[in-house]
């Protein structure tokens, strides 16, 4: 039996309310990692969406026509206001503000006037993805554009988990339950 020699001690208190502190995680390792954001049950038909924030920043996940999942800041590329909110289906994703329309691809599909202003390129404007990997059925996320997959940083995990839970690709959520805590 291995001996500690020195008490293990927790985080000092302030590293759980410190808000400077919160905003160099977010920064750091929370903006660089892979980020649980759903899973692909809420993504069953072409169009089906649901919103969610990592980071500090506001996304959404949204299944394409090719039936492809994919994530994108929720941000309009014209005056960026909120596309979405909660969740559900769209054939095109409409900006509320300017009406700016983008396919399920996150491609720019039209806006008021944009055919009117000379040597406007609207297939050089699309929605600013995020990198997005199905691991098992649930949707994880990553800011940085330049991530390792997932499987570089958990080398055998899918394959592990697999012989463990051979249907786990079935496996889907019963209920969402958000708990609220003060503390």
């Amino acid at each position: 039996m291995t001996q500690v020699k020195e008490m293990v001690r927790a985080l000092e208190p302030s590293h759980y309310t410190d808000p400077e502190i919160l905003v160099r995680e977010r920064k750091s390792y929370l903006s660089s990692t892979w980020q649980f954001a759903g899973h692909e049950s809420q993504l069953a038909n072409q169009g089906d969406y649901f919103t969610f924030r990592i980071a500090g920043q506001n996304l959404f996940c949204i299944r394409g026509k090719d039936d492809e999942p994919r994530a994108f800041y929720n941000v309009c590329q014209h005056r960026a206001h909120e596309l979405l909110t909660g969740s559900g289906n769209r054939r095109l994703i409409t900006c509320p503000y300017h009406a700016w329309t983008y396919d399920l691809e996150g491609k720019l599909k039209h806006g008021p006037n944009i055919d009117a202003v000379s040597g406007f390129d609207k297939s050089k404007i699309c929605l600013q993805s995020v990198a997005l990997e199905n691991f098992h059925g649930f949707i994880f996320v990553n800011l940085d554009p330049n991530a390792e997959p997932m499987d570089s940083w958990y080398p055998n995990v899918r394959e592990e988990l697999h012989s463990y839970v051979p249907d786990i690709h079935r496996l889907q959520p019963l209920t969402w339950l958000k708990v609220t805590e003060n503390c």
